[in-house]
């Protein structure tokens, strides 16, 4: 008998069943990503489903296309095995009609399907065993259980929010949200962290939808999470597919207890005198590491205009517009870069119809009062709390 071993499970929706019997749809990918459009489906050499069944995930499923490869697979004779992510990944082990040898007619689809059905079923069944969530984690078990069963070329495939709420990549952090991939690939590399995915193909399904009460995530955090993942994975040596699919449905049921994500909320610009207004990375006004380039554009211009408003109906209205950085490279660099950032907000405010009088620019680097460590004990940059030190602090004076 060929053994079905599930290592880290999120759930799979019931409609999945429907695929079995309908073709197979085409893989979809952020514009950054290997767009891998396929029309058929591929027996690869295993499949690892890493699924979490925890709290704050939607009722997860497999796209038809899943079910395709796995169909495919077991058809083929390939392994088939599901890792249970949760705070500690859970191995489980199911068994499954053998479709090796025999007639042709017994290799066919009622067996199959006998087996296809065995897998919906045990993943449906599956809940974590402890708290949290650590897909990261997951994706190591998974790979190396892949290659103790002699399948080192595996598609692991990430069915979950990837909201990891513990481990290297913890969401819970604040900034990490909203951290530059390569600034998340340097501290889990730097910290040892990265797990050994070469030869593997990672697939990242449902990335960024949650469940109540995890507050859901907007399309640009979503988009930034995918990132991060893609990233981390292609670090780590894999090749990445990312199939952008909605989950739906309340949070999976289970006692076991997961932290919420804080989702960074845009708050509305309400400028008014001696407020000081600031914008970090988890902003609008959001700055690439180490350069005045914006992330959005036009949501920084969208953010700045009502500051430009506020100046242009006064003359006599100031702003200081005060830069600060994370703790990367010297202080005359952080000074510099700082300024310089300062100085884009202000070339946008002028452009906004503010008059450059009114404006006055400062950098500070990283000594500034409300600076957030960023760097561990042993030096290394810290993604999420670098992120929050990338600001511009705006204050605004009037006079009385």
């Amino acid at each position: 008998m060929k053994r079905l071993s599930i290592v880290a499970l999120r759930w799979i929706p019931a409609a999945v069943a429907a695929g079995l019997a309908t073709a197979c749809t085409p893989w979809t990918g952020l514009p950054e990503l290997r767009p891998a459009p396929v029309t058929h489906c591929t027996a690869p050499q295993g499949i690892e489903l890493i699924i979490g069944a925890h709290r704050d995930e939607p009722t997860p499923r497999l796209s038809r296309h899943l079910v395709c490869q796995v169909t495919a697979a077991i058809r083929a004779g390939k392994r088939v095995h599901i890792v249970v992510a949760a705070g500690r990944p859970q191995l489980q082990r199911v068994g499954l009609i053998s479709v090796r040898g025999g007639t042709l007619a017994q290799q066919g689809s009622p067996r199959v399907q006998h087996d296809v059905r065995k897998v919906l079923s045990a993943v449906a069944a599956a809940r974590p065993a402890s708290p949290g969530i650590d897909d990261l984690a997951a994706l190591s078990v998974a790979a190396d259980d892949a290659r103790s069963e002699g399948c080192p070329h595996a598609e692991l495939v990430l069915i979950d929010s990837g909201l990891d709420d513990r481990g290297p990549l913890d969401f819970t952090v604040p900034g990490m949200l909203a951290a530059a991939p390569g600034e998340v690939v340097g501290q889990l590399k730097a910290a040892g962290n990265l797990p050994g995915l070469g030869g593997f193909t990672a697939v990242l399904a449902g990335m960024g939808y949650t469940a109540a009460p995890q507050s859901p995530l907007s399309a640009k955090w979503r988009s930034n999470l995918t990132r991060i993942w893609a990233a981390v994975l292609r670090a780590a040596g894999a090749r990445v597919d990312v199939i952008p699919q909605p989950g739906r449905g309340p949070s999976v049921r289970t006692d076991e207890p997961v932290r919420p994500v804080v989702v960074p909320a845009t708050q509305p610009v309400t400028p008014r005198r001696h407020a000081t207004i600031t914008f970090t990375g988890e902003s609008p006004v959001r700055f690439e590491p180490d350069m005045t380039a914006f992330v959005d554009r036009a949501a920084a211009f969208s953010a700045l205009r009502p500051i430009a408003r506020w100046l242009r109906a006064d003359p006599a209205r100031r702003a200081l517009l005060e830069g600060t950085t994370a703790d990367v490279g010297p202080m005359s660099g952080q000074v510099a870069l700082a300024s310089a950032r300062a100085d884009r907000v202000k070339a946008v405010l002028v452009r906004l119809a503010a008059n450059p009088v009114q404006l006055t620019t400062k950098g500070v680097g990283s000594d500034f009062p409300q600076f957030v460590p960023d760097r561990d004990s042993a030096g290394v940059l810290l993604a999420g709390p670098a992120t929050l030190n990338r600001s511009v602090r705006i204050t605004l004076y009037q006079p009385s």
